[in-house]
């Protein structure tokens, strides 16, 4: 194993994404990020999906800028609790033609991809610094194969981007905790800077990089750490070109209900409204409105249910459901082992840099139970995780035979459960749940999330028969406008005839399509649309097991 390069890793991811970035659909998210992409370009303003800090437009907004495409803003809105972000995508998308709208996304997906291969790359290389240089092939081999990063990885949602730049500001602090030059100084600060600026979550960067600071034994001098924060903050502001910068507090006009007293700023008439804050005002006003949704809470589902709001052991199930068997056999085996055996354990300050990320970031995802919708979320966490399970190439280095064949029949495992779903990745659970049982575990963006509509398109192209067909799908593009011939949606009341839905609306909590679970697909299609043929027998049996 210890023959291959980490490059091969990087080649192979790369073909994958760029494989789901040709074959999946815009999803649901991704609209509010095309539109914001589109209008970042063209106007030169943040305030837009402000809850989403501006790199991952940056970046795939510019080949979508050069296309020079149509645009409308008619539906902007500068009050951040209005999210017009979601109608200005829409709007976005309507004013472009079909042809135009996938080559737009394809560009934009595919500019991410480097900026992804950068933090396999730094992981890999701090895994082989950790652990050896079996562990770093095997980080590059979680990422490159890791479902939940080829699914996200091939969106314009930045999340991958955050989990890339995660690793790559660990890996240059790391590098300053061991060689405190000046250069190493100010590659640390900036590499943290851009966390935050790529996704809100990483606002914790500003206290746990310091954390890491204290509680390592070997510290480099305190005004060296002071310059790697105080560049940090630079570097977030300077993206945002200082605009309102430092600004007092009393001056915000926040939208939460706890930062407000009778409709006002509640720091209007206090000493504390008179201090400035640090950060450019479109990010504080991004953390208001992210706040606010998750205080509001929206509707989530786990386990069957539906509620309000959501569960702070959801990400767990997640994890346990959507990373592959192998991965986690690796994650028990590694555990006993750290726990057992000195020589798979690394140096405080390395330990530290590991595990402390790992459980910050899962207690502040976990922590916000307002929503529990999106795996995405866990990304950033992810990649520490890997890096805590990649010791276990350590086996390789003191020779043990039955570790190093448990590992490589994992890593196996892992590869072929992952290669199996794909490109379906974004709808992946491992070999624990049934196909039929998983909408009974997890829905949203788990399974469906409209990414799936080029997918139906090619079914129905090979299936004639299947007309005329009346279908359910969430797709932004409107399946209409990918060239996808409908007979209107499935009816209310069940009917005979073909039908096609996502399995978020037929396990829909309004039960509207619920009748579709008494019946059998006909095939089910990316693992997320379910087809059915309805006769005229199966109208009646529905019929009568409704009866009261």
């Amino acid at each position: 194993m210890q023959r291959i390069s980490p490059l091969f890793f990087l080649f192979i991811a790369f073909i994958l994404l760029f494989g789901l970035n040709s074959m999946t659909s815009l999803n649901r998210t991704e609209v509010a990020h095309f539109g914001a992409s589109a209008y970042f370009w063209q106007t030169g303003k943040t305030d837009l999906f402000n809850v989403n800090p501006p790199l991952g437009r940056m970046i795939s907004g510019f080949p979508i800028w050069l296309c020079s495409p149509k645009y409308d803003w008619k539906s902007y809105s500068p009050r951040p609790q209005d999210r017009s972000e979601w109608s200005v995508g829409a709007a976005f998308i309507a004013a472009n033609t079909q042809e135009d709208v996938r080559l737009f996304y394809f560009l934009g997906r595919c500019v991410c991809i480097p900026f992804i291969l950068l933090g396999a790359w730094f992981g890999s290389r701090l895994a082989s610094e950790l652990y050896g240089k079996t562990a770093g092939l095997i980080f590059a081999t979680f990422w490159t194969f890791s479902p939940l990063f080829l699914g996200w990885g091939a969106t314009l949602c930045p999340d991958m981007i955050a989990a890339s730049l995660g690793m790559i500001a660990v890996y240059f602090f790391r590098r300053w905790l061991i060689v405190p030059n000046w250069k190493n100084v100010i590659v640390a600060g900036i590499c943290i800077g851009l966390l935050p600026f790529a996704k809100i979550t990483w606002v914790i960067a500003f206290g746990l990089f310091p954390l890491l600071w204290i509680l390592s034994k070997n510290r480099p001098p305190i005004k060296q750490c002071l310059v790697v924060m105080l560049l940090a903050l630079y570097t977030l502001n300077m993206g945002y070109g200082f605009d309102g910068s430092f600004r007092l507090l009393k001056n915000y006009q926040f939208i939460r209900d706890s930062l407000r007293d009778e409709g006002t700023n509640r720091f209007t008439n206090s000493v504390l409204g008179f201090i400035p804050v640090p950060f450019p005002s479109e990010f504080i006003h991004g953390i208001d409105t992210q706040k606010r949704d998750f205080e509001k809470g929206l509707e989530s589902y786990l386990f069957g249910k539906y509620q309000d709001h959501g569960w702070w052991y959801y990400y767990f199930v997640v994890l346990g459901l959507k990373e592959p068997l192998g991965t986690l056999i690796l994650v028990f085996i590694t555990i006993i082992l750290t726990i057992f055996k000195r020589n798979y354990r690394s140096s405080w300050n390395d330990e530290i840099l590991v595990l402390v990320p790992f459980f910050v970031l899962l207690f502040v995802i976990c922590s916000q139970t307002g929503i529990s919708i999106h795996p995405r979320y866990l990304l950033p966490a992810l990649p520490f995780f890997y890096l805590f399970v990649s010791r276990i190439g350590k086996a390789f280095e003191v020779k043990e035979r039955l570790l190093q064949i448990i590992t490589i029949i994992c890593l196996g495992w892992m590869i072929v459960s992952s290669m199996y779903v794909y490109p379906h990745s974004m709808s992946y659970f491992n070999e624990m749940i049934p196909v039929k049982k998983r909408p009974e575990y997890l829905l949203g963006s788990n399974i469906d999330w409209g990414q799936s509509a080029y997918f139906l398109k090619n079914w129905l192209e090979k299936h004639p028969e299947a007309t005329p067909i009346r279908i359910e799908y969430p797709c932004p593009e409107n399946i209409e406008r990918i060239d996808i011939k409908t007979n209107k949606k499935p009816p209310a009341e069940s009917e005979p005839g073909w039908f096609a839905l996502g399995v978020n609306d037929i396990y829909a909590n309004s039960e509207l399509y619920g009748y579709f679970k008494k019946c059998e697909p006909v095939t089910v299609i990316g693992y997320s649309i379910y087809v059915y043929h309805l006769t005229e027998n199966d109208v009646k049996r529905i019929q009568k097991e409704q009866e009261p």
